[in-house]
Formats: structure tokens, C-alpha cells, sequence
């Protein structure tokens, strides 16, 4: 788990240039809004690459709501659908 939360860490700094920190991304990080701040153009973004990193798919809206709310939630559906 650890090993998935590092990766996306490096996905949410390298792929989206985000300003954080990866040490400051936890599993309770909020992917919108005062957390990390990302919207719907970084999450197609983030989407595709978490397909090409890991091998897992979001492909419909209503899902994509559940998993994209913090880290931790997002960490957790990476390692139940690998």
C-alpha cells in the first residue's frame, strides 16, 4: 500500500506539476478543494495516468466521485482492482 501511495505521490507532482510536496500528500489529503486543489482537466489527466502506471481503469463518472475524494480513497481502489 505503501509502494501505490509513493507512486501516486510521484503522479500527483510530476504528471500535474502540482507545487505540494510529495512528503506533504498523505492518505488524507483531499484530492479537491483545500486539499490538493485539483479539478476536472487534472483528474482526465490523473486518470490516464494511473491506467499507464498501474494497470487500473475509472472508466465511468459516477465511480470516479467515489474514488477522487481523498488519497487514501483513491490508494484503496488501486489496490482492490490491480
Amino acid at each position: 500500500m505503501q509502494d501505490t501511495l509513493q507512486k501516486l505521490r510521484e503522479l500527483f507532482t510530476d504528471r500535474l506539476k502540482l507545487q505540494t510536496a510529495p512528503d506533504d500528500i498523505n492518505e488524507d489529503t483531499s484530492i479537491f478543494g483545500s486539499g490538493l486543489g485539483l479539478d476536472s482537466i487534472d483528474v482526465l489527466e490523473l486518470i490516464v495516468g494511473i491506467k499507464k502506471e498501474f494497470g487500473v481503469e475509472i472508466v465511468d463518472r459516477e465511480l470516479a466521485e467515489k474514488v477522487f475524494t481523498t488519497v487514501g480513497s483513491l490508494v484503496q481502489y488501486i489496490e482492490a482492482n490491480r
